[in-house]
C-alpha cells in the first residue's frame, strides 16, 4: 500500500509553516533594528536642558522685589516665565507683577507688554479691574510721550 501524499516538503515541514517562520523572523529583525536605532539615538543625542529651578526663581524674584531690587526681581520673574509647565493663572499673576515692576522702573512700554500678556493669560476676576486700570494708565503715559 502506498502512503497518502501530504503537503510536506522533503524535510518534513509544510510550506505554510516555513512561510510563517520566515515572516516572524523578518518581523523580529525589523523590531530589533528599530530598537537598536532608538537606543543609539537616545545615547548619542544631547541631553535636554533641565530647568529644576522654576519655582525657586519666583521665590528669588519675590525676595528681590521685597528688597526693592526691582530690576533684578524682574529678571528672575522673566526667567521663571520661560518654563512651559506654568499654568495660565500663575503666568497671568507673574506677568502682571512684571508689568508693575516695569512701571515702577519708569518703562511703561515694557510694562504694557507684560500687562497684555497677563490679560491674554486670563487674570482672576478680582485682578481684572486692577489690570484694566494699569493698562489704561500706561497707555495714557505712552501716548503722552512721558517716559
Amino acid at each position: 500500500m502506498t502512503p497518502l501524499k501530504t503537503d510536506k516538503s522533503k524535510d518534513g515541514v509544510s510550506p505554510a509553516i516555513k512561510i510563517l517562520v520566515v515572516g516572524l523572523t523578518i518581523i523580529t529583525m525589523l523590531a530589533f533594528i528599530v530598537f537598536a536605532f532608538k537606543l543609539v539615538g537616545k545615547t548619542t543625542s544631547a541631553p535636554k536642558e533641565e530647568k529644576p529651578w522654576a519655582l525657586e526663581l519666583r521665590v528669588v524674584g519675590d525676595k528681590l522685589k521685597e528688597a526693592g531690587l526691582n530690576r533684578q526681581a524682574a529678571n528672575q520673574y522673566e526667567k521663571f516665565l520661560e518654563y512651559e509647565e506654568i499654568d495660565l493663572k500663575t503666568r497671568a499673576r507673574v506677568s502682571q507683577t512684571l508689568g508693575e515692576l516695569h512701571t515702577t522702573l519708569g518703562d511703561c512700554g515694557s510694562a504694557l507688554v507684560w500687562f497684555y500678556q497677563a490679560e491674554v493669560a486670563g487674570p482672576a476676576p478680582a485682578d481684572k479691574t486692577t489690570l484694566d486700570f494699569q493698562i489704561a494708565t500706561c497707555l495714557e503715559e505712552v501716548k503722552s510721550g512721558r517716559p
